[in-house]
């Protein structure tokens, strides 16, 4: 079943489900529940025989954007031997 993502432009991995452009696809019930509680659209998902199942998270924590496209903290600079503040000589 097709899974649209709420960003139109996501290519990359959620869930383990492949995204280009927005769109992935998996058979996994499982999957399709957890992304549908996410904000994303599934394409005829059948309604659960269990509600519980739906409450069901994925064992492994899934980002929502990709590490590798993740923005990062620049590194800070260390500054070593005297205090920031402090002149050669005091």
């Amino acid at each position: 079943m097709k899974v649209f993502a709420p960003n139109k432009q996501y290519t990359g991995t959620s869930a383990s489900v492949p995204f280009c452009n927005g769109v992935g696809e998996t058979e996994d019930p499982r999957l399709l529940h957890w992304f549908k509680s996410h904000g994303y659209e599934v394409e005829g998902l059948p309604e659960s025989e269990d509600p519980a199942e739906d409450q069901r998270e994925p064992q492994e924590e899934i980002p929502e954007v990709p590490e590798e496209n993740a923005e990062k903290e620049p590194d800070k600079e260390v500054k070593k031997g005297k205090s920031a503040g402090q002149k050669a000589g005091e």
